[in-house]
């Protein structure tokens, strides 16, 4: 699974790396170092005519058709075997895909003595691409006046490799020209499954303290490594 993930790209090192033509004012958020769901983040989409465009969405998917936007917190991830078929989220993967920034992402991975987490990032310290999927919803019974909710879900797949050795889940980190296809509205849906299926950037990962459990708290000390904990 993704539960929890850090963005402390500078605005520019975001246009560089996601090759964005449009900021919306509301997505120039502050460097963070622990994004949870139910939290505003920075999404990238597609744009017919102004191109890549960063912008804001709160992380845990609200379908259209649902009641309440309270579902959001369980739909913060979306499996890329099921993504699909099931309801919450098929619409979205066929019209709606993003991709969303990350620094890297925590995973905890459990031992003799409990769980530690781990920050999971690339290895030569690029940016990752995580394959996302992003929908609208507003509350029907106030009528066509009633705000729009921008919400997203990362996607995730089977631990691959080496990293089966932390979770038997991780997100879909697509590289450029599988999130050029994940973008892509004329991308077919065998097109989607072979960028989800695609090798992954290089990662590395290592040991951090206990303190990024809790959501509230921030700094650049969460990513530091505390040792071997393996």
């Amino acid at each position: 699974m993704c539960g929890r993930y850090a963005n402390f790209l500078t605005e520019q090192e975001l246009i560089d790396a996601f090759e964005i033509a449009v900021v919306a004012d509301d997505a120039r958020l502050a460097p963070r170092y622990n994004i949870g769901p139910m939290q505003d983040t920075s999404i990238v989409v597609a744009r017919k005519e102004a191109g890549r465009s960063l912008e804001l969405a709160r992380w845990g998917l609200v379908p259209s058709w649902a009641k309440e936007p309270a579902i959001g917190s369980r739909m913060f991830n979306a499996r890329s075997e099921t993504i699909a078929e099931k309801p919450s989220f098929r619409s979205a993967f066929a019209k709606r895909r993003c991709l969303i920034p990350a620094s890297g992402y925590y995973e905890w991975k459990a031992g003799a003595d409990g769980k530690t987490p781990y920050f999971i990032d690339t290895a030569d310290g690029s940016p990752l691409a995580l394959a996302g999927l992003f929908e609208f919803w507003r509350d029907k019974a106030l009528g066509d006046e009633a705000p729009w909710l921008a919400t997203c879900s990362v996607v995730t797949t089977a631990a691959r490799e080496a990293m089966q050795e932390i979770h038997d889940r991780q997100p879909v980190m697509l590289l450029p020209e599988e999130a050029d296809a994940w973008l892509d509205a004329a991308s077919s849906p065998d097109d989607l499954f072979a960028a989800m299926g695609a090798p992954a950037p290089e990662l590395a990962w290592h040991a951090v303290g206990a303190a990024v459990g809790n959501v509230r708290n921030q700094g650049p000390e969460l990513v530091e490594p505390i040792g071997d904990a393996s």
